[in-house]
């Protein structure tokens, strides 16, 4: 599904203002096989710095730590 310049602008910038966490979930829907459109429209619903995207510290950019192993 093709999105018009001016919607996909709209919609890079809400998910930009949620922050680094929810950036980091969005990318890792889509590396899951996530519709790109779905996805977008729905983290664009979310107001940016939602008071659990605070609480959760996803407004700020954190180290990631990769474990070995795999899921058990």
């Amino acid at each position: 599904m093709s999105i018009p310049d001016a919607r996909l602008r709209l919609l890079a910038d809400r998910l930009h203002c949620l922050g680094p966490r929810p950036l980091f979930e969005f990318i890792r829907e889509l590396l899951a096989g996530a519709d790109i459109t779905t996805r977008l429209e729905a983290y664009a619903r979310i107001a940016p710095l939602a008071p659990f995207i605070t609480e959760l510290n996803g407004d700020q950019a954190r180290d990631l730590h990769i474990l070995k192993g795999g899921r058990r």
